[in-house]
């Protein structure tokens, strides 16, 4: 009886263990696969940066994340729908920004929007110089025109729609005045460096908009 009983409480315990578990290494293999996923994406970026996007082979992306491309083919179509996930992760940041503005006033999602980008600009200089330089490729840009034209569209709608009610006389000149001068900050900064005026550039955008 005491076997018996031994043998129980060894079956719960095991149960129990594999219930506290399994949730914990499902979550697991999750954060792995993203790992895993984010790696590729990373090392594309890099190559189609360096090295040009018709230029790179899924074998030089296997090779630089250091996976095999069996592993690549499992998250990915194709090259182009690297480049696809490369753009949605960049985008998935920028998107939750708007989302966490959206309730907020007019004035206030602009002074954001400029904190954000020249926060982009200084703590993500590398990414930053690596985006302008598959931004000026042809392959990428019609490779992504759909995925572009999408982003363009709620980006400059948002961006439009803040001004017409902050009465700005021309809301969408003004939109992508606002979208050149933060693109152009960010190429000054990278080939500058520390030399270039960020703060006082800012200052002079944020006065522009009277924040």
């Amino acid at each position: 009886m005491k076997e018996y009983y031994n043998k129980t409480a060894l079956a719960i315990g095991f149960r129990i263990y594999l219930y506290n578990m399994a949730p914990r290494k499902k979550e697991d293999y999750r954060t792995m696969q993203e790992v895993s996923r984010n790696k590729i994406l990373m090392a594309a970026l890099e190559l189609f940066a360096g090295k040009g996007y018709a230029a790179t082979s899924t074998d030089s992306i296997a090779k630089k994340a250091k996976v095999s491309k069996g592993l690549i083919y499992h998250y990915f179509k194709s090259k182009q729908d690297i480049l696809s996930g490369i753009f949605a992760y960049l985008m998935e940041e920028g998107n939750e920004l708007m989302n966490a503005n959206n309730q907020l006033p007019p004035g206030k999602v602009i002074n954001n929007l400029i904190d954000y980008s020249f926060d982009y600009i200084v703590n993500k200089a590398k990414l930053n110089r690596l985006l302008i330089a598959i931004a000026i490729q042809p392959e990428v840009v019609k490779g992504l025109k759909e995925e572009l034209d999408k982003a363009k569209e709620v980006w400059m709608g948002i961006m439009i729609r803040m001004f017409k009610e902050l009465n700005f006389q021309q809301p969408e000149a003004e939109a992508y005045l606002l979208s050149a001068m933060l693109d152009g900050v960010g190429l000054g900064y990278l080939a500058l460096g520390e030399d270039y005026p960020l703060k006082k550039i800012k200052r002079l955008i944020e006065e522009r908009y009277g924040l």
